[in-house]
């Protein structure tokens, strides 16, 4: 009695070579099922499209196609024509297959954070964890935490990281190099909301869905700060009734705002009368100068209060001129 089925081997020729004036075929091969009619198995030649694929109906042994019940996993996000986010153009398409309809690929990266639920203060501890990482994975162990600390060692963690997320070496990093690095550090969605696309949201200044080495450093708050040794001390000396000013000698391209103190507290947001501060150099304006305003009075740039300068101020009084009437 002869099976119902045979098993045959399909070839197929992928290429040709000529040798010597030989001709190769390169060839590959399957296995397939054919019955009498040497038909071959209702699913070898059946091309379904993207997200779906091809089903043997045991009761037609017809092949039918259908979704596909699931993607390999495999992290390269695409945005979709409906506005979401997709792990990979596999699910785009599986999901465009389930729910009846078109869903094409976008290349705007307006979804990798639209609806974001990602808050300003999650944001910043994100960061944080990222310098962290970054910091305990490439770093030696002499160096590590050295940025927490110094403004320089922390300019050279970010300039290492900014060498890897800009993977094809343009000076610009974008939302398909920011989706490598998630899935090769491990970065997806944890406890917070916040992911590295993120970064495009708060720090792509102008808005063209790339970050520059600038906009990098602005987004983990690398200031170039400077404040020459001679200068960590300033002494300011006035006489009673006039007018004084003291200017934060701290600089630095895209220096954070200044903030002085006086015995432990913070003076700008006071508003005081007698004590503001004035102009974009921060200076520290006192309008009427008493003996109360003698002390010591230091300036930091926000966020920066490691590096500070101190001013010493006396207040010198009036000097009384009496005259004695002649005889």
């Amino acid at each position: 009695m002869q099976p119902k089925y045979s098993i045959i081997k399909l070839f197929r020729c992928i290429n040709t070579s000529n040798i010597n004036g030989f001709i190769f075929c390169h060839c590959v091969f399957s296995l397939g099922f054919m019955g009498h009619s040497s038909y071959p198995g209702p699913c070898v030649h059946k091309y379904c499209g993207l997200g779906r694929h091809c089903v043997i109906n045991h009761e037609t042994d017809q092949g039918e196609c259908r979704c596909l019940d699931h993607c390999k996993p495999h992290y390269k996000p695409v945005c979709g024509s409906d506005g979401k986010l997709y792990q990979n153009h596999c699910e785009l398409h599986r999901a465009s297959c389930l729910r009846g309809h078109r869903i094409t690929i976008m290349h705007s990266e307006e979804c990798f954070y639209k609806d974001d639920d990602c808050r300003l203060n999650d944001y910043r501890r994100l960061k944080t964890k990222i310098l962290d990482l970054h910091d305990k994975r490439y770093l030696g162990a002499a160096g590590h935490g050295a940025h927490k600390d110094s403004m320089a060692a922390k300019k050279q963690l970010v300039d290492l990281m900014f060498k890897r997320f800009d993977v094809d070496r343009n000076g610009l990093i974008d939302a398909s190099e920011l989706s490598q690095v998630i899935k090769h550090e491990g970065l997806s969605k944890d406890v917070s909301e916040c992911t590295l696309f993120d970064l495009l949201k708060y720090n792509d200044i102008n808005n063209d869905e790339h970050l520059t080495k600038e906009e990098f450093y602005t987004a983990f708050d690398v200031y170039l700060l400077n404040l020459p040794d001679e200068q960590k001390v300033s002494v300011t000396t006035v006489t009673v009734g006039q007018s004084a000013v003291m200017t934060c000698a701290i600089t630095g391209e895209r220096r954070p705002p200044i903030l002085w103190k006086r015995n432990n507290q913070y003076l700008n947001p006071l508003n005081l009368e007698d004590l503001n501060d004035f102009g974009d150099d921060g200076s520290l304006y006192i309008i009427k100068v008493t003996t109360t305003h003698m002390g010591n009075y230091t300036c930091h740039a926000d966020g920066y209060d490691k590096l500070f300068q101190t001013h010493i101020l006396h207040v010198n009084g009036k000097k009384v001129i009496s005259t004695v009437p002649s005889l």
